[in-house]
């Protein structure tokens, strides 16, 4: 039998482009209350006292371009810095355990729960550690987006998976003086407007360009298919490999209501194929073939509501193959996108599971 049958089923924030490569000339020092930026993000108010201490530096550095500095007047200088170092510390540690917002997109195909402020690490050089949790294990590397509220990419990090306590981790890193220049005020104000962070894949981040938001940002893998139905290596139900195709149930409730056994005798090959089509309210949820003993050789299903249970997981048509590949006993195969005993899964453009089958159609 030919396999055509088969196809009718179907943030250490190293790469921060802001931190700094261009030094300015003298600016008249703001109060925190003077540089909060338009659009304020979750960092707004530390940012602010860091957009003071970038310009007291830009200061500074012009005055030693011009040679203009005295020894008190560098010594009153580095007073205020130390003055602005130590708010920013002071207020940093307020942020810890502060919400942020974590999303995901279409192609990363994992969801996550709202994020937060772990750490912060604030002086003459701030770091933020945001953790969230995913709905999956994520292997590799972490590729995130922070964006701002009108999903503008700000800035863009590498962070890890933590097993130990399976949050995903990201960083954002940025000094008051870096490359030997102070940080431009304009970098440190966009740092300000930064509302979220959003996951990314490799491709994605490579790309630098935002891509849309999956939906259902809290969605958690274990509650992503309520199937009532499990495919074993042996079938669906009642609907076996082995199995009379002339002798099957007529419906089964939630399953399929009307089955329809159609045999067609194809002269090329000399050979009669046997199918059976099952559907739910006239929707095509499942195929079966037979052999030349009108046993049930092989059964696939094209339509949600019918899972496959791997340790706490279950898999179904619609979910992303690569996280059936993190499935515990999941391989690649040559003919497959994924095999897990004797079922297999097929893929469709966007490598998300269309067909799950087991036994053979030819």
């Amino acid at each position: 039998m030919k396999k055509t049958f088969l196809a009718m089923g179907l943030l250490a924030l190293c790469s921060v482009g802001f931190v700094s490569c261009g030094g300015g000339n003298g600016s008249k020092t703001q109060d925190a209350s003077e540089t909060v930026a338009d659009d304020k993000g979750v960092l707004a108010d530390l940012v602010d006292v860091y957009v003071d201490m970038a310009e007291l530096n830009l200061e500074l550095e012009d005055k030693y371009a011009k040679n203009d500095v005295s020894g008190d007047e560098f010594q009153k200088y580095q007073a205020k810095l130390q003055e602005y170092e130590n708010k920013v510390k002071e207020l940093g540690a307020t942020y810890e355990g502060k919400p942020i917002k974590f999303e995901s997109s279409e192609g990363l195909g994992i969801t996550f729960a709202d994020g937060v402020i772990a750490k912060v690490s604030a002086g003459r050089v701030l770091q933020v550690n945001f953790r969230a949790k995913p709905s999956a294990e994520v292997t590799g590397s972490v590729y995130a987006y922070f964006l701002d509220a009108n999903n503008n990419l700000v800035s863009k990090t590498v962070g890890n998976y933590r097993k130990s306590d399976g949050m995903v981790d990201v960083t954002l890193r940025m000094a008051v003086k870096g490359m030997r220049k102070t940080t431009p005020v304009e970098s440190w104000k966009e740092i300000a407007t930064i509302t979220k962070i959003m996951v990314v894949t490799k491709d994605e981040y490579n790309a630098g360009v935002v891509p849309a938001a999956a939906n259902g940002a809290t969605k958690k893998v274990e509650a992503q298919s309520a199937s009532k139905f499990v495919m074993t290596d042996k079938g669906v139900d009642k609907i076996t490999l082995g199995a009379d195709i002339n002798k099957l149930p007529k419906s089964v409730e939630g399953l399929y209501d009307k089955v329809v056994v159609k045999s067609e005798y194809n002269a090329m090959e000399d050979e009669t194929t046997t199918t059976a089509t099952f559907t739910l309210k006239g929707k095509e949820v499942m195929t079966a073939m037979a052999d030349e003993a009108n046993k049930v050789c092989y059964v696939a299903v094209q339509a949600p509501g019918v899972g496959v249970k791997i340790g706490n997981a279950t898999f179904e048509v619609g979910t992303p193959v690569k996280e059936v590949l993190k499935a515990n006993g999941v391989k690649k195969d040559d003919t497959y996108a994924a095999v897990y005993g004797k079922v297999q899964f097929e893929a469709d453009v966007n490598n998300k599971v269309c067909n799950i089958s087991v036994g053979s159609a030819w």
